[in-house]
């Protein structure tokens, strides 16, 4: 999900999804709409089939290595890497010049993401109880990105000092509270940057950074590259409609357990 709600029923369960969050319905079975969703719903809806047999049952402490886990429902921490690779797909599936392997790649690599982030927050609730406090700073830097944060005031909300506030940075990620705070917003404005037509400066101010050269500087710092590239990166990104939908293949092998 990428903006807006949606509302799904798979069998007799219903679903509400909001901004971020992730849903697989597995193969036949049925699912339909039980609301309509508001105007501004926005979301990726990908189809795949697993070239080996799956399992509907797992337990989390006893994944292994080469498996791919993806929940029924999850909320996604680190957005963005899912709407870069689903980008490159898109990119890809839409490009003439390109080879139908990739294709296969990126579905891959989403699928590999999406089960990446969900161990992460499996084995992240079985953490320390000092980590817990680290998280849930993290996290409420991350709802928080888009106000003028600073590092007094976040450690003001913890009622911690901003010295014991850089310590926890510093021993959990190695990095300092003002490059982590950086670091979000970065995330958020590559997000931008992606879906929507917002000009770079708008970006920059909507992220509270203090001008668009100091923008550009930290973009560049994070990512590698610039956030004119980083937008132009894959041009060749077709959005469906009524008129456009992409024939889905049906699966030629028999060993798809349900």
């Amino acid at each position: 999900m990428l903006n807006g709600a949606a509302y799904i029923k798979i069998g007799q369960t219903k679903y509400t999804l909001h901004r971020h969050d992730c849903l697989l319905i597995p193969p036949r079975i049925r699912h339909v709409g039980f609301k309509k969703s508001p105007n501004n719903t926005i979301y990726y809806w990908l189809h795949f089939f697993p070239q080996e047999s799956i399992s509907f049952e797992y337990l989390p402490e006893r994944i292994h290595a080469d498996e791919i886990i993806i929940p029924r429902f999850c909320h996604l921490h680190n957005f963005t890497r899912i709407t870069l690779l689903m980008r490159q797909l898109l990119d890809s599936a839409n490009s003439a010049e390109a080879l139908p392997l990739n294709s296969d790649y990126f579905v891959s690599s989403i699928a590999a993401e999406v089960s990446t982030q969900y161990i992460h927050e499996c084995r992240k609730h079985r953490s320390a109880k000092d980590t817990s406090r680290y998280e849930l700073i993290k996290n409420w830097i991350r709802i928080h990105a888009k106000e003028n944060l600073t590092v007094t005031k976040v450690a003001n909300n913890f009622n911690i000092s901003p010295t014991y506030l850089a310590h926890l940075f510093q021993t959990h990620d190695q990095l300092t509270t003002v490059r982590y705070i950086n670091q979000v917003r970065i995330q958020q404005a590559q997000e931008l940057l992606l879906t929507t037509d917002m000009a770079v400066k708008q970006i920059a101010l909507e992220l509270h950074f203090d001008n668009e050269k100091y923008f550009y500087r930290v973009f560049k710092q994070v990512t590698g590259t610039t956030a004119s590239h980083y937008r132009n990166a894959f041009n060749k990104t077709y959005l469906n409609n009524i008129k456009v939908d992409p024939i889905i293949p049906k699966p030629s092998h028999k060993d798809v357990r349900i």
